[in-house]
C-alpha cells in the first residue's frame, strides 16, 4: 500500500476512534448534567418552600396555599421532568411537569436501546423539606427518559457535526502536508531505478529535512563508492584484457618467426630431396609427399592458431581489411550454409588502441556464436561511429527460442558482455523482430583506457 494513503487510513482510524472516546464522554456528560441539575433543582425548591413556610408562620403570607408551585415553574429548567411535593400525611400533594413535544422522535432505535442499556434515565432525586425540626413532607425531581435520551442525541449529533468537519479539515491538512513531505522519497525511490538500471552518475539532491538530507547522502556516498568499485574492476579487466592481447601477440610472433621458419624450412628441404630423389631414389617420392601433406597440415593449423591468438592483419593491413579477410574466411568455411556480411565504416582504422582489436575480437565472437548455435542462413555485421562513440550491429535470422541466458549461448555472449563493460561500452541483445538475435554494442572512444604494453 502507498505510505501516503497508510499514514493516512491511520490518522482516520485514531480519528475514529477518538470520536468515539468522545461520543461516549459527551453522552456520560449528558447524563452527568441531568442528574446534577436535578439535585440543584431540588435544593432551590426546598429554599423557596423554606422562604415560603417561614413567611406563613411570620403571619405574612397565610391566604398562599402551601406549596406554591407558581414559583417553581422558575425553578425547574429540566424539560420533561417533573417536580413533585409529599405531604407526610399524604394528603397534600403538588405535581408540575415541564411540558416537552417528543411526538416526532429525532433519535435513532439503536440509539435509545444503547442509552437505555448503559445509562439510567429513571433517575429520581428526593429530598426532606424539614423546618423548626419538623418534616413536612419530600421534594422529588423525577427525569423524563425520552426527554433525556433527546437531549444526549442533540449532544451528540452536534459533536458528530463539528468533529467530522474537524476530521475532513485535518484529513486535507494531513494529506497536502505528508504529501509535501514524502515528495522527497519518490526523488529518491526514482534515483535509486535509475541506479539500479545502470546509471551510476545519477545523483539524489540535497534536501531540507534532516533525515530525508541524511539519506540521500547515504545513497549518494554507496553509488560513487559503487562506481569506483566498477571502475576500479572495470580497469583490472581491461589491464587483464591488455595483458592477455599482448600475451597472445608475443606467442603468435614467436610462432610466426620460430615454427613458421622452421616449417618453410622443411618445406625447402623437402623440395631440394624431392628433385634429388627423381633421379637417385624415386622409391622415397610417396613419403616425400607425406611430409609435405603433414608440412601443409602444420602451417594451416599455425595460421589459424595465429588468428586465434592475435591477428597480425590488424597490425599490418588494418581493422577494415582484418575484418573483410574475418568474414570472407567465414563464408568459405560455411561452403554457401551461412551468409555472412559486413558493413563498415572506413574511418575504423583510425581508431585508438585497445579499440581495434578488442572490436576484432567482438565480431570474432559473435560469428562464432552464430556459427554454432544459431541455424542462421544470413549473419549482418555493421559498423558505424561519430566522434565520441563506435557503434556495432550484430544481426542473424536464425533460431531465437533458446534464451540468451542457457549455458549453450551464455558462454560466448558473456565473454562479450565484459570485454564491452571493461571498455566503458554498452551492451544489449535481444530478439530479432522476425527471427534471430540482435546484438548492439556501443563503445566511447574518448573515454576509452589507453592501451598499456607490458
Amino acid at each position: 500500500m502507498n505510505l501516503q494513503l497508510l499514514l493516512l487510513l491511520r490518522i482516520v482510524l485514531i480519528t475514529l476512534f477518538c470520536l468515539l472516546a468522545s461520543a461516549t464522554y459527551v453522552i456520560y456528560q449528558t447524563d452527568q448534567m441531568a442528574r446534577q441539575e436535578a439535585v440543584s433543582t431540588a435544593e432551590r425548591i426546598d429554599r423557596e418552600l423554606y422562604q415560603q413556610i417561614k413567611r406563613i408562620h411570620q403571619g405574612y403570607d397565610r391566604a398562599t396555599a402551601f406549596p406554591d408551585i407558581r414559583l417553581w415553574q422558575s425553578i425547574n429548567s429540566l424539560p420533561g421532568s417533573c417536580v413533585s411535593f409529599e405531604s407526610v400525611s399524604s394528603r397534600r400533594q403538588r405535581n408540575l411537569c415541564q411540558e416537552v413535544d417528543l411526538e416526532n422522535r429525532d433519535w435513532p432505535v439503536w440509539f435509545g436501546q444503547l442509552y437505555l442499556q448503559v445509562f439510567n434515565p429513571h433517575y429520581e432525586v428526593e429530598r426532606e423539606f424539614v423546618y423548626n425540626a419538623f418534616s413536612y413532607g419530600r421534594i422529588i425531581i423525577s427525569l423524563n427518559q425520552q426527554a433525556e435520551i433527546s437531549r444526549a442525541w442533540q449532544n451528540l449529533q452536534s459533536l458528530m457535526g463539528v468533529t467530522m468537519m474537524t476530521v475532513l479539515a485535518l484529513s486535507m491538512l494531513f494529506f497536502v502536508t505528508v504529501s509535501q513531505i514524502l515528495r522527497p522519497a519518490k526523488h529518491i525511490v526514482r534515483g535509486l531505478e535509475q541506479m539500479r538500471n545502470g546509471d551510476l552518475a545519477k545523483r539524489l539532491p540535497r534536501f531540507d529535512v534532516t533525515e530525508w538530507r541524511r539519506t540521500s547522502n547515504a545513497i549518494n556516498a554507496l553509488a560513487d563508492s559503487h562506481q569506483k568499485i566498477i571502475n576500479k574492476n572495470k580497469s583490472l579487466a581491461l589491464k587483464l584484457i591488455n595483458l592477455q592481447e599482448e600475451e597472445h601477440r608475443y606467442i603468435a610472433r614467436e610462432l610466426h618467426d620460430e615454427f613458421g621458419q622452421c616449417l618453410s624450412g622443411i618445406n625447402a628441404i623437402s623440395a631440394s630431396i624431392r628433385q634429388t630423389a627423381h633421379q637417385e631414389c624415386p622409391t622415397i617420392l610417396d613419403e616425400l609427399d607425406r611430409i609435405q601433406d603433414i608440412t601443409e597440415h602444420m602451417m594451416i593449423a599455425l595460421r589459424n592458431l595465429q588468428t586465434r591468438l592475435r591477428p597480425i592483419e590488424i597490425d599490418d593491413i588494418g581493422l577494415q581489411q582484418s575484418l573483410k579477410k574475418l568474414i570472407k574466411s567465414w563464408n568459405q568455411r560455411s561452403q554457401n550454409g551461412t551468409q555472412y556480411l559486413l558493413n563498415c565504416d572506413n574511418r575504423i582504422d583510425q581508431l585508438p588502441e585497445p579499440l581495434p582489436v578488442n572490436l576484432y575480437r567482438i565480431v570474432q565472437e559473435s560469428l562464432t556464436n552464430i556459427a554454432k548455435h544459431a541455424n542462421a542462413t544470413l549473419a549482418e555485421v555493421h559498423i558505424s561511429l561519430n566522434e565520441q562513440h563506435v557503434h556495432i550491429s550484430i544481426d542473424d535470422n536464425g533460431d531465437n527460442r533458446a534464451s540468451p541466458i542457457e549455458p549453450t549461448l551464455g558462454v560466448g555472449l558473456l565473454g562479450i558482455r565484459e570485454r564491452v563493460s571493461a571498455l566503458g561500452g554498452q551492451f544489449l541483445i535481444s530478439r530479432g523482430k522476425q527471427h534471430g538475435w540482435s546484438i548492439q554494442i556501443k563503445l566511447p572512444i574518448n573515454e576509452a583506457p589507453e592501451h598499456k604494453t607490458s
